[in-house]
This record gives C-alpha cells, structure tokens and sequence, in this order.
C-alpha cells in the first residue's frame, strides 16, 4: 500500500490502540489517534483520512455517532471498520447501519484485519478512479449540452422561418425519435404568392440523419425566393445530396407546391408515402410516389415526374413520413395506411382531420417507444392567405439610371429559366420598396405570356377548365422539347423620377405572329377562369400597358417612390 495512507485508529483503551500500531507498523501508513468520537471528528475535520478503525463502546460519544457523522461530512468514500468487543448480532446490524463497512470481533485476527483494510482501500481506490472519471465525464457532457445547444440554435434558425398558421393553411407535427430529427418541412411563398411545401425523411435519425437538412434548406429557401421552378429546386437539392451524402444515405422528399393564381397544385413525391388530396372528408386522389428519392443519382429538372391537379378552395394536401404508418403498439402492429385513412372518413369536419390522425395514432401507439421520427403535414388551400414571414434585408440604394438587356434562342429558352437571374440583377442594381414582388410578378406573367403564346403558339381557351389547364401544361412541355425555332428579347430600363423613386420599363418581344390587340379587353374583376389573368394582372399593378407591332411585343412600366 502506499505510504501516503493515513489511517484514523479511534478507541478509547490505550492498549487496543497501541496493539492495532503493532499490527499495522509495517505497513507504511500514517497513524492518527483518537480517544472517542469527538476527537475522532475533530482529527477528521483537519487531515485527510482514507480509512478509521472505529471502536463502538467510548465515552463522550460513541462509535455509533461518529461513524454517522464521518459519513455525513465526507465528499468521498472513507471507509470504516468497526473493531468491537460485542458479539450480539443486533449490536453487529447496527453498525453497519450507522455508516460501518465492515465489521471485526475482538480479540482480532491481524491477518483478517490487514486483509479487511486491504480490500477497503482497494475499494477506495476504485471510488477515487470512478469519482475522477465522473467528473471529467460530467466536464464532457457539459461540452457536449453546449455543442447540442449551438447546433440547435443553428437548425432552429435554419429549418424555422416558419409560416405555419391559420392564414396560411399550413399545419404540422414533428415528433423527434432523438434530439435531432431526421425528417424535415419547409415552406415558403412562391412567385404564384402559393406556397412550395417540402416535406422530407433522411435515412436514419439523430444528428447523422439531420445534418443534410442545413444545405437542403439553404438551396429552398434562396432558389424559391429567387423565383426558380420547384423542379430546378429540386434537381439542385439532390445534386448537392448526391455530391455530400455518403452511399448509403439518400432523403425521401415530396415538394407540394399551390398556384394560386391558375388553382392548381403541383406534387412531386420522391419516395415517401402516398399524399392524399382531401375535399372535405372524401379522398379524391392520392399521390404517390414516381420519382426516386433524393441523392442517389444525379437529376436534371426535367426528369422529375410531376402530378398536376387543380385544386379548389379548402381542398386540403395530407402528407407523412413512414414514421406515422410505422408506429407499433403493445401487440408489434403498425398503425399504418388503412387507418389512417380510417381516421380522414370518420372525422366529422374537414378542420378536424388533422387533429383526429394525431390523436388517433397517439392512442394506438400509446405506452410503446418510439421507433422513428413522426412527422405529419396539413396544407390548406385558403381563399385568403396572410404571410408574416420577415422579408430579406435588403440595402437601400438611391435611384439610378441603367438598363439590361437579353435575347434568348430556342435552346435557351428550352434549357434556361432566365427569370431569376434577371431578378438578382435588378434586386442588386436597384432596391426598390415593396416592390420586389411586384416586378417579378410582371415580369413572370410578360414572359409566360410571351413563350406560351407567342413562340410555342397556345391557346389560352384550353385553360378554361381545370383539366383543359393539365393538358395546357402537357401541350406546353411537349412542344418546347420539338420546336425548332423561336426567340424571345427582353429590355429592362430603369429612370429615376424628379419626385422621387423611379420608373421601369419592361419591353418584351417575342418571335411569334402577334394578335389583334385592339380587340383585347381582359379586366381583373370576375375573372375565376384559367386563362386571362395574367394580362389583367399586368394592367392592374403597371402605370402603362402597350402592346407593340403587331401583337408580339409589349412594353409595361412599373413605377416606384
């Protein structure tokens, strides 16, 4: 043993003390003596002590009372053999109770005695060791909390501008399986002023599966707010998957996205489980999966196989993850599919829907332990929508003069959205006041105006019904990808105003046949239809509208400040 242990001998008989010295003299301990109990405590509350020989019978206070008050005031582990003259085992029990070890009857054994010491403060030393592991084991949880809770801050303020609300119609519940969750939603306003709604489950959980969220989400919020086409969002997320994830990760995903100026909504689901489009408490089509998940090939916008449907007002978008349809209860069943299908027929009202799948697979799965990530998305197609989302900071800027100017072939027009690059072109050159939407909203409907008429020569009448605005949409790709000539030139001018703010003029001139435009008379008011809107909404947010030569080219200021 190392010389470096002080032993406490406490007994009130002198002889017994001077006999334990004997006994344990070539040991190398350092020996304190104590008469009683009191003295005991009082040597105890000065030197460091790693073992007390603790007589029971002492005057002034006993060995009962001292080895209760040695236990109470110590930090650490000091263990105490109690070397006693008693033989009752009422006597023995109790000194166990009162703090004791171990335990010897007088006349003693020394080689028991040495070996009760010994096997102590082995003990001892192990609770030293673990009390040392403990605390740097603490230390490291502590680091680990505070790296938890950074990373939390982070995804927090990633993954959360968050416009879920009753004016929005969006709702949904994330139950995480671990600190971090796997699946995700984000949502944000789409140049239709709908809302691009992607749900998605990376394979596996915690932080391993979350982690993919951070580029996902970065890539959604900057090309939707760009205006860029829910598809090309989707192409550069699971490229940049494809690029980061390991082999054996990949994110199921579906991106729901409202139009709302047409009433139509656009599902792409990239493996996870059906969507069902609700009307009221009727499933009037599900959506299944017809795409690969995300990030285990590489995907050009056009591959993706997007489903169309037009959508009425209240219809409502169910969307989960397989984390709901794979909750087990006592008896290992899945929840499963069929009720939660059970769940949309016998809810008694379209708002209640949600709630009662909720409830429903909460009372199923009741009293069993979570096996995955549970996440369940409600998307309501509201009359009226109110987005509190924060608008990007944006640098003002005085009023300046300057112009661009863009001629796109057909090729470039069959492989190129160029809207939202000219849309950062203008945002950076001029900071105009509420706006921003405004004039992209002018520029998106010039332009389809002038690739869907002008060049690829479609009706508009075929958008007078809902299912006339599907094939509108199909007619549209088709020819695209067979034309063989066509271009389109845009012309941006900005002037500053005497008054203030400024003025843009958006000229745009396609290649197409033109029209009588002198027999156009399109007005927002009553217009519920497919077809028309687009130019009433032009004449509508424009100080001017003109259409040029012979039909195929039209000029709109906007003006500002």
């Amino acid at each position: 043993m190392s010389a470096k242990v002080t032993v406490l001998i406490v007994d009130d008989d002198l002889t017994n003390r001077l006999v334990l010295r004997a006994i344990l003299k070539e040991t190398g301990f350092e020996m304190l003596e104590a008469e009683n109990g009191e003295q005991a405590i009082e040597i105890f509350d000065r030197v460091r002590i790693d073992i007390v020989l603790l007589d029971v019978m002492m005057p002034v206070m006993d060995g009962y009372q001292a080895a209760k008050l040695i236990k109470t005031r110590s930090t650490r582990f000091i263990p105490i053999i109690f070397l006693t003259a008693l033989t009752d085992e009422k006597a023995l029990a109790r000194c166990i109770e009162a703090g004791g070890d171990d335990f010897l009857t007088k006349p003693y054994n020394h080689i028991i005695l040495r070996a009760k010491i010994d096997a102590l403060l082995r003990i001892n030393d192990l609770y030293k060791k673990i009390s040392i592991q403990n605390e740097e084991l603490n230390k490291h949880n502590i680091r680990i909390q505070q790296e938890i809770n950074v990373a939390k801050k982070v995804f927090g303020n990633v993954l959360n501008p968050d416009i879920k609300d009753s004016v929005t119609g969006l709702r949904y519940s994330m139950s995480s399986m671990s600190i971090f969750n796997g699946d995700m939603i984000l949502a944000d306003r789409n140049k239709t002023d709908g809302m691009d709604v992607l749900i998605s489950d990376f394979t596996g959980h915690g932080l391993s599966a979350a982690i993919g969220s951070i580029p996902v989400a970065d890539i959604f919020y900057t090309m939707t707010r760009k205006g860029f086409s829910f598809t090309e969002t989707l192409a550069e997320i699971n490229n940049k998957l494809y690029k980061l994830l390991p082999t054996q990760m990949f994110m199921a995903a579906a991106l729901i996205s409202i139009d709302r100026e047409n009433n139509v909504v656009s599902v792409v689901n990239c493996g996870l489980p059906d969507l069902h489009m609700i009307r009221g408490t009727e499933i009037i089509k599900e959506l299944k999966s017809q795409n690969i998940p995300l990030g285990i090939v590489k995907q050009t916008p056009d591959k993706f196989d997007v489903e169309m449907q037009s959508i009425q007002y209240e219809d409502r978008i169910l969307a989960a993850t397989d984390g709901i349809m794979e909750a087990e209860n006592r008896q290992g069943e899945l929840y499963g599919k069929e009720r939660i299908l059970d769940s949309v027929r016998f809810a008694k009202k379209p708002d209640h829907l949600f709630d009662k799948i909720l409830n429903d697979c909460l009372e199923f799965s009741k009293e069993t332990e979570q096996s995955d990530d549970i996440t369940l998305l409600e998307l309501c197609h509201l009359k009226h929508v109110k987005y509190q989302i924060k608008n990007d900071v944006q640098q003002m800027m005085k009023p300046a003069e300057w112009s661009m100017q863009f001629s796109l072939d057909i090729d470039s027009l069959r492989n190129f959205d160029i809207l939202p690059y000219i849309m950062q072109g203008v945002n950076g050159l001029q900071s105009i006041p509420n706006g921003r939407s405004t004039v992209h909203t002018i520029l998106t409907e010039i332009f389809a105006n002038a690739l869907d008429h002008g060049v690829l020569g479609l009706d508009s009448n075929m958008k007078t019904t809902p299912d006339g605005y599907m094939n509108f949409y199909m007619e549209k790709n088709q020819r695209l990808e067979t034309i063989e000539e066509g271009n389109i030139q845009i012309i941006l001018n900005h002037e500053t105003k005497e008054t203030g703010g400024g003025r843009l003029t958006i000229y745009v001139c396609d290649s197409g046949p033109g029209f009588d435009f002198s027999k156009s008379q399109v007005s927002m008011e009553n217009n519920e239809g497919f077809s028309g809107r687009g130019l009433a909404m032009i004449k509508h947010l424009c100080t001017e509208v003109k259409f040029l030569g012979k039909g195929n080219a039209i000029m709109a200021t906007y003006e500002w400040g």
